[in-house]
């Protein structure tokens, strides 16, 4: 049984058993949640077009699914900070500005009312080619301080990598801090981020979702393995709380119109390791059970950026905003439905060639 976050850690063993009221209790309660989570998603489809964000960073995951979820509701602009990145449904800035006047100048032109940085921290922990650099940090600041004089509200998006074990489900003020270097650039920017301002939302996640590049990403080599009947490099030991960076979008709505601040952690309800999520993604995808090899047992506790335990509390979000957040085959049912409409190959500008059903 996975170990769900929100109702504690329920395992049903030989030393402690759940009788049949607790679970009938917890059941109602889970459809109840559900439900509520349901009418809110389509109780904003009405919404007007009024609220302008830009969403610096759209050449990431969480940036460009965040972009392109929140343009149904909101007047959305992209910047990217690499590759040039095409989105269906958003204002994409032709040129990523690299000083401080050129920063300002865009936010005084295009006059959000918040922005969504989304940089180092903007990519799955378990992504091993996406890792923090030290020029993250300026970049950052360069956002930050510009956000700060147009006067915009600022969200940033930073990752539950900060974090290590041996403690799982860690909240915001978890002292169980990761002391790789690459965290060490992660904590800087929140610093500079909360300092910038009283209001500023730091939001840390694990959003998983599809890639805005015809390469695509790490859930694109992952289904590709899975596909060839194999799981890939994926392991057994880290673990993790991974959302849909579509679902994140509207809790970060959610909480904007709550007027929330501060640090927050928002992440699915499941702790899972990288291998459970793949073949918990074959399931989902009709593919085969793929052959994986013995996991094997762990002497020492794992060490490094996003290797450890990276598994997020999300009580003080989930209180603040009356919402659940979604378990793992919640996410991943939408993932599919997302590969099924199309939405899939539209983010990645292309149309797919895929074995997937």
């Amino acid at each position: 049984m996975a170990d769900v976050e929100g109702f504690g850690i329920f395992k049903i063993s030989q030393k402690g058993k759940l009788g049949l009221a607790q679970i009938s209790q917890l059941f109602i309660v889970r459809c109840r949640m559900t439900r509520f989570a349901f009418d809110f998603s389509h109780a904003r489809a009405w919404r007007h077009r009024v609220d302008k964000i830009l969403v610096a960073g759209i050449n990431t995951v969480v940036g460009s699914n965040l972009a392109e979820s929140l343009s149904a509701t909101h007047h959305v602009t992209g910047v990217s900070f690499q590759s040039k990145v095409h989105l269906p449904n958003c204002n994409v800035e032709a040129d990523n500005p690299r000083k401080p006047a050129a920063v300002l100048e865009l936010l005084q032109r295009v006059k959000p009312t918040r922005v969504v940085l989304c940089g180092a921290g903007a990519e799955s922990s378990w992504d091993e080619s996406c890792k923090p650099q030290p020029q993250d940090v300026a970049q950052a600041k360069l956002w930050i301080d510009a956000a700060h004089a147009a006067g915009c509200q600022l969200t940033l998006i930073s990752s539950d990598a900060v974090f290590t074990g041996p403690w799982m489900f860690h909240a915001e003020n978890s002292h169980s801090v990761c002391s790789s270097p690459e965290s060490t650039l992660l904590v800087q920017i929140e610093q500079l981020a909360a300092a910038a301002a009283a209001d500023s939302l730091i939001v840390r996640t694990h959003a998983l979702g599809w890639h805005a590049s015809s390469s695509g990403g790490w859930l694109e080599s992952l289904l590709a393995d899975l596909e060839r009947g194999t799981i890939g490099s994926v392991d057994f030991a880290r673990h993790g709380t991974p959302m849909l960076a579509t679902d994140l979008a509207d809790v970060l709505v959610r909480s904007w119109e709550t007027g929330l601040v501060g640090t927050h952690h928002v992440a699915g309800a499941e702790r899972v390791s990288p291998r459970e999520f793949a073949m918990k993604l074959a399931g989902h995808f009709r593919l085969p059970t793929p052959a994986t090899p013995i996991a094997g047992s762990l002497v020492d506790r794992t060490t490094g950026f996003g290797c450890g335990e990276t598994s997020l509390q999300t009580r003080k979000i989930r209180r603040a905003l009356g919402i659940p957040l979604p378990l793992l085959d919640e996410s991943l049912d939408r993932l599919y439905q997302q590969h099924l409409s199309g939405y899939r190959s539209r983010l990645g500008g292309q149309t797919l060639n895929s074995r997937v059903a």
